[in-house]
C-alpha cells in the first residue's frame, strides 16, 4: 500500500499538530511507565489508550506479512482519519520461548503495534515497549538454563546464582508495580480494529 502523502494544510486541519504535540508530552504524566536498569518502558495497551484519549478517530491495520512454521512477520499502520502517520514491523520467531510455541502470532501483532506508535512519539526513554523487554526476559530464561550447565565451579555456580536472584527481584519488583497499576487504572486490553 502506497500512503498518499499530506498537504500543510490536511495535517493542521482539527488541531492535529497541537493535539499530537499535548499527546506525547502529557504521555510521562498519563501513563505509568515500568523502570527497568534505569530506563523507561510502557505497555502497548497503555500506550494505546492513551493515543485513543487524543484521537478518538484513529484506526490501526495489522497485517501478517509472512507466516510460516518458524516465524510470523507483522506490519501495523496507525491512521488518523484517512491519513497513514506511522507504521510499525515486528518478527517473532516461533520456537524462541516457550510462549512463542503458541502465541507467536499475537507477539508479533503486539510488538507491531507497540514500535507504530513509538514511531508516532508515543514511548519511554527507550523505543522497545514492556511487553518486548518481558518478551526479552523470557528468552533469557533459557539461556540461563545453558549457563548453568556450563559452570565447572561451585563458586561460580554460587556467583551466577546470586546475579540471577538480585535480577529477578528487582523483575519481580517490577511485575508487582505494573499490576498495582492495573489494578488502579483498570486493566484493558482494549483494540480499535
Amino acid at each position: 500500500m502506497k500512503l498518499k502523502p499530506q498537504t500543510t494544510e490536511e495535517k493542521s486541519k482539527g488541531g492535529f499538530k497541537e493535539r499530537r504535540k499535548d499527546c506525547i508530552q502529557n504521555l510521562a504524566k498519563e501513563v505509568e511507565k515500568m523502570d527497568f536498569k534505569g530506563k523507561d518502558y510502557l505497555t502497548v495497551a497503555l500506550r494505546h489508550n492513551h493515543l485513543l484519549k487524543y484521537f478518538p478517530e484513529s484506526r490501526i491495520d495489522e497485517e501478517i506479512i509472512f507466516q510460516d512454521e518458524k516465524k510470523v512477520i507483522c506490519k501495523t499502520v496507525l491512521y488518523i482519519g484517512e491519513t497513514a502517520y506511522s507504521t510499525g514491523h515486528a518478527e517473532e520467531k516461533r520456537d524462541s520461548s516457550f510462549i512463542n510455541k503458541t502465541s507467536a502470532l499475537e507477539n508479533a501483532a503486539t510488538s507491531s503495534l507497540g514500535r507504530c506508535l513509538a514511531s508516532f512519539g508515543l514511548h519511554g526513554t527507550e523505543f522497545s515497549s514492556a511487553d518486548e523487554l518481558a518478551n526479552a526476559i523470557l528468552n533469557q530464561k533459557d539461556s540461563i538454563k545453558s549457563k548453568i550447565k556450563k559452570q565447572t565451579t561451585e563458586t561460580k555456580l554460587t556467583a551466577l546464582y546470586s546475579d540471577w536472584k538480585k535480577e529477578n527481584d528487582s523483575i519481580e519488583k517490577d511485575f508487582e508495580s505494573q499490576q498495582q497499576s492495573i489494578k488502579k487504572n483498570g486493566g484493558q486490553n482494549v483494540r480499535q480494529w
